[in-house]
């Protein structure tokens, strides 16, 4: 026997019918959120006010350019040491959580310019997402 449609129970069904649009649209958007990336290695300007972090991501599209965008830059300093940060998004990554992103064994370089206020002056680099202690190679990879 079929029940007559209500107002109370049309009004319930497009309730859950916006419910799930809006957790598609959330789930949608988890697939590019940014996130900041570890710097292992960094490089000194000769004049000590500019750190360039050093960090590996992925390959570029097919076009040549790059998947990652740097979403924000980050510089703490204090007395004896300097906080640096990069926080990133692939803008090559799958929108929905359930795509399978494809990955190879490749990394590229990608350069970033943190000025300091500062001259380094000695004090040590840390990573802000990690805590570790950044690497100083000379601008020779050395």
């Amino acid at each position: 026997m079929d029940m007559p449609c209500t107002p109370a129970s049309a009004l319930r069904k497009s309730g859950l019918v916006f419910v799930l649009a809006c957790q598609t649209l959330v789930l949608g958007a988890c697939g590019r959120q940014a996130y900041w990336d570890q710097i292992a290695v960094a490089t000194v300007s000769a004049d000590e006010l500019t750190i360039t972090a050093e960090m590996i991501i992925g390959p570029p599209k097919a076009d040549g350019t790059s998947c990652y965008e740097v979403v924000e830059k980050k510089v703490e300093e204090f007395a004896s040491q300097v906080i640096i940060g990069i926080q990133l998004r692939n803008n090559c990554a799958p929108v929905f959580p359930w795509e399978q992103e494809a990955t190879t064994l490749v990394g590229y370089p990608l350069k970033v310019d943190l000025p300091l206020k500062a001259p380094l002056a000695g004090r040590s680099i840390l990573d802000e997402k990690s805590g570790a202690r950044v690497s100083i190679i000379d601008s020779n990879g050395s």
